[in-house]
This record gives C-alpha cells, sequence and structure tokens, in this order.
C-alpha cells in the first residue's frame, strides 16, 4: 500500500510545512550528533568545560526542536479532526450499507488520517536522514558505510512484508466489525421476539462469537505490528554495535581520532533513529492511507441534487431488480411505487436514500430533510413526547394538532408525558404506525418516504393520513406498497417480477 497522502478533499493540506519540518528535523538531528561527539571528545580530553557547555547546549536544543515537532503535530491533527468531524454530520446520518465499513470505522477513520502530517513528516526524514551516510564515510571509511547500507537494504522486504499482513488483516477486522454492528442492532431490534420464543441465548451466543473472532484478528493485527517493530530495533542495534566495534579498533590502531570515532558512531544512531521511527510508524501509514479511501467515499456518498430536485435517478438498476429506473421529485410532487410481494421495493427505497448500493446508474438526493417510516420503524422507550419531537422544542398544541390531523384522538393520546413501552408496545399496528408518521411529519422534511404501510391501517385511519398529507405542501412523497396506497391521483410507478 502506498503511504497516506495528504491529497485527500480537505482545504487544510500539510504537505509543504510536513517536509520542510522533516527535512530541518533530520539536518539538525545530525548537527546536534556531530555537536555532542564533541562535547564527549572534550570532556575525555579534560577540557571539562568546554565539554559540558557544548552537552548542554546539544540537549537544549534538542529539547526545544522536540517541542516545536510536538506543537506542530497536534496543531496539525486538531484542525484535521475538526474538518473530518464536520464533513460527517451527514455521513453519520445514514445507516451503513449492507457489506461496507461500520460507523465505529468512519469515526475511527477520523483519528488515523489526522496522523497525515506527521507520517508524512516522518517519511521525509527518513529520507533526509540518508545524509548521514556521507558524514558517516568521512567518520568511520567505507567498511561501517557497508555494513550500515547492508542493514538497512535488508529491513526493506521485511517491511514490506509486514506491511502486506497488516493491510490483510485490517480488511478483515474491518469486515468483522461491520458484521459485528449489523448484528447487534438486528437482535436488539428483534429481542422482545427472541425473548418470546425463548432463544436469547441465541443471539447473545452469536453476538460472542463474532466479537470473540473480531478480537481474535486484532490480536494477531497487533502482533504484526511489534513483530515489525522488534525487527527495526534489532537491526539498528546490530548496525550501531558493529559500526562501534569497526571505529574502536580503528581508533586502537590509530587510524582515526576520537572525535571521528564518536562521529561515527552517533550519527549512525541519529540516522537509524529516524529510520526506526518511520518504521514503528509503518502499520499506522498504512491504516492512514485506508482511512483517507474510507473518508473520501463517505464524502462522495452523500449526493445533492440542484433546489428545484429533491429526488433523481439516472437508469438506476437495484441490487435486486434489473428494470432501469429513471425518476426526478420536485417540493410538492407525490409518487406511489407498486409491486407485489418481494418484487424489490423496500431495496429501492433503500437505494434511493442511500442505504444500499445501486447496481448501476446514479441516485441524487437533497441535502434537506427526508424522513423515513416503515412498518419496520421503531419507537423508543420513553414517553410520548420524547418519541415525537426526539429532543426538539416543539410547541404542544402543534404536537397534539399532528396527532388529531392522523387520527390519534382519545385520552392515551391527550397526555403527552405518558410512558411508552419499548417499540410502543400495547398499541395497535395502526396506531403505532401513525406515531411514526407523525414523528416524520414534526421533523418538517422536504421529503417523506413511506415504505409499505398503507395495508396496517385500516380504511378510515388511511383517509385520516391521506387527508393530512394532501395539505401538506411543499412535502413530497415518495410512497411503496404492494396494495392500498395512502396517496391518491398520483403518478404510479410499477414495478414488475
Amino acid at each position: 500500500m502506498a503511504p497516506a497522502s495528504l491529497d485527500a478533499p480537505t482545504s487544510l493540506n500539510f504537505r509543504r510545512s510536513a517536509r520542510v519540518l522533516g527535512v530541518a528535523t533530520t539536518l539538525v538531528g545530525l548537527a546536534l550528533a556531530s555537536l555532542s561527539a564533541l562535547a564527549l571528545a572534550d570532556l575525555a580530553g579534560k577540557a571539562h568545560a568546554r565539554g559540558l557547555v557544548l552537552l548542554l547546549v546539544a540537549v537544549a536544543l534538542r529539547g526545544i526542536a522536540a517541542l516545536a515537532h510536538h506543537e506542530w503535530a497536534q496543531s496539525c491533527a486538531t484542525r484535521l479532526k475538526s474538518q473530518w468531524r464536520s464533513n460527517l454530520v451527514d455521513t453519520l446520518g445514514v445507516p451503513a450499507r449492507d457489506g461496507t465499513q461500520a460507523h465505529a470505522d468512519v469515526v475511527l477513520a477520523v483519528e488515523q488520517a489526522a496522523d497525515g502530517p506527521e507520517l508524512e513528516r516522518l517519511a521525509t526524514s527518513a529520507a533526509t536522514s540518508l545524509v548521514g551516510l556521507a558524514v558517516l564515510w568521512w567518520a568511520g571509511g567505507w567498511l561501517p558505510l557497508v555494513i550500515t547500507l547492508a542493514l538497512l537494504g535488508a529491513a526493506v522486504p521485511l517491511y514490506v512484508r509486514a506491511g502486506r499482513r497488516s493491510e490483510t488483516l485490517a480488511r478483515d477486522v474491518e469486515q468483522r466489525r461491520a458484521l459485528l454492528e449489523t448484528r447487534q442492532l438486528d437482535v436488539l431490534q428483534h429481542a422482545p421476539e427472541l425473548r418470546a420464543l425463548g432463544a436469547v441465548d441465541y443471539g447473545a451466543n452469536e453476538i460472542g462469537a463474532i466479537s470473540t473472532s473480531e478480537h481474535r484478528l486484532a490480536l494477531r493485527a497487533i502482533r504484526v505490528a511489534l513483530e515489525s517493530s522488534l525487527v527495526t530495533e534489532f537491526l539498528s542495534g546490530v548496525s550501531i554495535g558493529l559500526v562501534a566495534m569497526v571505529v574502536g579498533f580503528h581508533l586502537l590502531d590509530g587510524r582515526i581520532s576520537l572525535v571521528r570515532a564518536l562521529v561515527a558512531v552517533l550519527v549512525t544512531t541519529e540516522l537509524f533513529s529516524h529510520v526506526r521511527r518511520y518504521g514503528v510508524a509503518f502499520h499506522r501509514r498504512d491504516d492512514a492511507a485506508r482511512a483517507l479511501g474510507l473518508l473520501g467515499a463517505s464524502r462522495r456518498d452523500v449526493a445533492g441534487t440542484s433546489s428545484t430536485i429533491l429526488l433523481e435517478t439516472r437508469s438506476l438498476v437495484t441490487s435486486v431488480h434489473d428494470q432501469p429506473l429513471t425518476l426526478r421529485v420536485a417540493p410538492g410532487e407525490r409518487l406511489v411505487v407498486r409491486g407485489p410481494s418481494g418484487v424489490g421495493k423496500t431495496t429501492l427505497l433503500y437505494t434511493l436514500l442511500g442505504w444500499r448500493p445501486a447496481r448501476a446508474g446514479s441516485v441524487a438526493r437533497t441535502d434537506a430533510a427526508i424522513g423515513f417510516v416503515s412498518a419496520e420503524s421503531t419507537l423508543l422507550s420513553g414517553t410520548l413526547r420524547e418519541n415525537l419531537t426526539l429532543g426538539a422544542n416543539f410547541d404542544d398544541g402543534l404536537v397534539t394538532a399532528t396527532l388529531r390531523s392522523l387520527g390519534l384522538v382519545g385520552a392515551r393520546f391527550r397526555d403527552l408525558d405518558v410512558e411508552l413501552l419499548a417499540d410502543g408496545r400495547g398499541l395497535s399496528g395502526g396506531e403505532r404506525v401513525r406515531l411514526l408518521l407523525a414523528r416524520a411529519l414534526l421533523a418538517g422534511p422536504a421529503l417523506l418516504v413511506v415504505d409499505d404501510v398503507a395495508g396496517v391501517l385500516d380504511e378510515e385511519s388511511r383517509e385520516n393520513v391521506r387527508t393530512a398529507l394532501a395539505g401538506l405542501h411543499p412535502l413530497a412523497v415518495v410512497e411503496a406498497t404492494s396494495g392500498a396506497s395512502l396517496l391518491s391521483d398520483v403518478d404510479v410507478i410499477e414495478l414488475r417480477p
């Protein structure tokens, strides 16, 4: 996998500053290593005062450089996180599609992508550190240079192999985490049915098995990262030790001075410190590259239309139906999608909303609010008011008027502070669906998508809903149904088996 790039769709680009800082960090480090060698030589030669001053200067400059680097990295990461998070509001408001990364992965990707500037700096710093090879040749001769080059070359295939294993494991972990999130939501949604059938243990055991599998994959990925780090530490330690041994013999033979011997050892240490940091970040680079790809895909998933069109498709083919569909829904327009059960109406609606991928064609949606109601939509455990307003501040008169327009009258709907059971247990199917419709209408959507709920309502309730929707303009409505419809005198699209 290619190193993480900062060319992601963002107005904040830190590539230039990362490269400048990477070059500066390495050159300063090599210079301070040489200064430290001179200080140690002075201390060994009993020029204690000058040696101590030089050593303190080297330590102080390293501290200042480290502090400046830390502040820069924190500033870059904070600004990038802020921008990515603001761009993900729309993405996180849409349920994750089947077979794609879970929302938890999208959130984690923001943290990983924010490492981009620091990883770019590390890459530049490691490349610039090769300048130290020239200093090493001057100070220690050709043999230390050959040893260092050989061990650096030996590290490359090991890094590549570790990177490929890490990429495979990371992909497996993402898929398993997405499956775990989906199954957890499924089990929670159907908990009452599972409890009634005495099958709660089945759901719990399935989630536990998937969770255990995901944890094992994550541990394997961590183990690969640790193996890569150990390789880096081993090779750098061997190289520094061999260079120290060679220059030690040269020093004993009188071929080089103490200053040059110390410069050779300390420059080798400095060179490998930059390479080692880059190697340790190998897996972070892969993670950042995947994160930037995921965040870019998430941004592209949020499609917008013009202000006069709420929904538009062009030769759309869903995953379960071959019939291409081209449509445009403007404010105030009403559309019914009709077809027998199992023909793919729900899949079509999910594709229109961006919850399922299209097999072919394209979909563009408004950025305004879109309401969705189906027989499978759920109510919350809480008061009637909480279920209808979802935390928004609506006037009680507006709430009760909306309930009344849908035929929800009587004592149980008069008190907005009455507690509802989980998912509206105790209510009839028709009452539950109309509460869901009331909640959607109170949110003030520009487009309302209704999935086959007319069959749950009796004729009187359907007429109440029909009348209420007829009085709401410019609300646009798209309804899927296999029989009776909430809408009348509207355009109809027939889905054929």
